[in-house]
C-alpha cells in the first residue's frame, strides 16, 4: 500500500525550481537527518512525496532532497 505525505514549504519551493522527470512527478533520492537515503522517490506536483506504507517518515526528517540520477 502507498501513501502521500505532504512536504514543507521549503521544500516545496525547491522542487518547483527542478524540472519535471514526467507531466506533474518528480523522482528524487532523500537523505535523512538519521542518515539513510532513500533512492528514485516519485514527489507529485513538487508537492507530495509517495511512499511506501514501510517508509514511516516526515517531512520534517529529510535532510537533503536532491533529483534522482539513473
Amino acid at each position: 500500500m502507498e501513501f502521500k505525505i505532504t512536504l514543507n514549504k521549503d521544500q516545496i519551493e525547491f522542487l518547483s525550481k527542478l524540472p519535471e522527470q514526467g507531466m506533474g512527478y518528480q523522482l528524487v533520492d532523500l537523505t535523512l537527518k538519521n542518515g539513510r537515503v532513500l533512492r528514485g522517490i516519485i514527489v507529485l506536483n513538487s508537492t507530495y512525496l509517495k511512499l511506501n506504507e514501510s517508509e514511516h517518515i516526515k517531512a520534517d526528517d529529510i535532510d537533503k532532497i536532491e533529483v534522482h540520477q539513473k
